[in-house]
């Protein structure tokens, strides 16, 4: 899985955001989907690219089109192109799971929470996933007072948090993104909670794109909202996993018209009324790009900026990619993390090899383990691309035995 960072892709921003718009826009689509109209809840799951080319859309007074990520097809966000008019009287929602029994699913784009944990048998629960996953809740196991512990909360444009109340040590990682939203990516999960069994964290919001060759207009409602962790006991100890952060809107057309709302917040609920806001997933970001910006009345939650890079997809766009990980060879450009789980009897430490493209310099990275049992690791190195758009950096690390492991690589 890739992303870019602010501090990666400073000079890229800059130059982006002083770019003329050229004299004729086109959303990229090629009208093969047809219209897209939706008059009845309907939910899709996001197949293929995550791209729907389509002419027009329309989303009808008082009707919600839900997209739900397909694992299987690739964590992809949600591009909806148009052709033509793009009308969005409903509600389009991208948001992520709630935590129960089980992690809570990112919406596409977006990150799941982390696993439960089981008191009773002594396992952990793990951290959430996405450059913002929030801790796991350790608490129960470490022996922590008072009587209710709190794992923490996903982070994308703010941080997310733990009651500082309690002075626990298992707050979120930092924050990610840009103003531009590029690249479209979504929010990360919540840390997984205890108990016997446990919760899972609740997901990161997702991540969407809506871009017409003509115009926009949203008068309902844009969702891509993280989602919340819950509560579990065991002994009389209350654990909490951590909620997810909120994920991204971006909207590009000549023309953008409406007074709707656009939510990329963090969920900020608790199911113990006591603690009820102390624990809240940060929010996420939303861009506006358009060439008529006086008709724009939007109600905004979340991290937000309005401008004119009439750019779809942008090319190129540098990313990482794992190519090696514990001696399995990856394809590259995969959008899913990297899954690895060691057999008994094999040697905890192995090697990561990541491949950078279309950098300039020296790239920052970070190679993050994240299992699903126990905390999270992470291993800072730098990948130099002296004079070609293509380079790699093999990284040492220490890989739990028998424990399924999710691997990213992160610009930091």
């Amino acid at each position: 899985m890739k992303i870019l960072k602010t501090l990666i892709i400073a000079g890229l921003l800059n130059g982006l955001a002083t770019a003329q718009a050229p004299a004729q826009f086109s959303s990229g689509s090629d009208g093969s989907y047809g219209p897209l109209n939706i008059t009845n809840d309907t939910t899709l799951t996001v197949e293929s690219n995550g791209i729907y080319n389509c002419t027009t859309i329309y989303v009808a007074t008082n009707v919600t089109l839900r997209f739900l990520k397909n694992g299987a097809a690739g964590n992809f966000p949600v591009h909806l192109l148009a052709t033509s008019n793009v009308v969005v009287d409903g509600i389009v929602d991208v948001s992520g799971q709630n935590g129960s029994e089980t992690s809570g699913a990112g919406g596409p784009g977006g990150f799941d929470g982390g696993e439960p944990g089981i008191a009773l048998l002594g396992v952990a629960p793990g951290d959430g996933l996405g450059p913002g996953g929030g801790k796991q809740d350790a608490g129960l196991l470490s022996g922590l007072t008072p009587p209710q512990t709190w794992a923490g909360s996903g982070s994308f444009a703010f941080l997310g948090s733990a009651p500082s109340v309690l002075n626990l040590t298992n707050a979120s990682a930092s924050t990610y993104g840009n103003r531009l939203v590029m690249p479209l990516i979504g929010g990360s999960g919540g840390g997984g909670g205890l108990g016997s069994p446990g919760r899972g964290g609740g997901g990161g919001g997702g991540a969407i794109l809506i871009a017409s060759s003509t115009s926009v207009t949203v008068r309902g409602q844009i969702l891509a909202r993280g989602r919340s962790g819950s509560g579990a006991g065991y002994n009389g100890v209350t654990s909490h996993s951590g909620n997810g952060s909120g994920g991204a809107v971006r909207i590009v057309a000549p023309e953008v018209v409406g007074t709707g709302s656009l939510d990329v917040s963090g969920s900020a609920y608790s199911d113990d009324p006591i603690c009820r806001y102390a624990n809240g997933g940060g929010a996420g970001w939303i861009r506006i790009d358009t060439l008529n910006r006086t008709q724009i009345g939007f109600t905004f939650n979340g991290m937000y900026s309005i401008g004119s890079f009439m750019q779809v997809f942008p090319s190129p766009l540098a990313r990482l990619s794992i190519i090696q990980a514990a001696g399995t060879n990856i394809v590259e450009g995969q959008t899913e993390p990297v899954l690895i789980t060691l057999p008994w009897g094999s040697s905890t430490n192995q090697t990561v090899t990541v491949r950078a493209r279309d950098f300039v310099g020296t790239v920052p990275i970070s190679v993050v383990l994240t299992p699903e049992s126990g905390p999270s690791s992470k291993y800072d190195d730098v990948i130099s691309m002296g004079s070609t758009n293509v380079a790699e950096k093999t990284v040492s690390v220490v890989m739990p035995v028998n424990t399924l492991t999710r691997i990213h690589a992160w610009t930091r």
